[in-house]
């Protein structure tokens, strides 16, 4: 890999990982009581636990100090 700043070859990489993970639904236990009464909250629990993770992988030049 080459800098497009400076052309140089001395890059390094640097990945950066971010998870998500969801909680209660506030809307969906709203929706789930109009619709079922008291019992119809449990529908906010729907999904929770459920994670997403996003991966980002950053190249920075050793020389110029550039990121790319």
């Amino acid at each position: 890999m080459i800098c497009p700043y400076c052309k140089s070859n001395n890059i390094s990489s640097i990945v950066d990982t971010e998870t998500k993970t969801k909680g209660f639904g506030g809307g969906k236990a709203c929706c789930g009581y109009l619709i079922f009464g008291w019992p119809g909250i449990l529908c906010g629990l729907c999904n929770t636990g459920e994670t997403k993770t996003k991966t980002k992988t950053t190249h920075v030049c050793q020389d110029c100090g550039k990121k790319f």
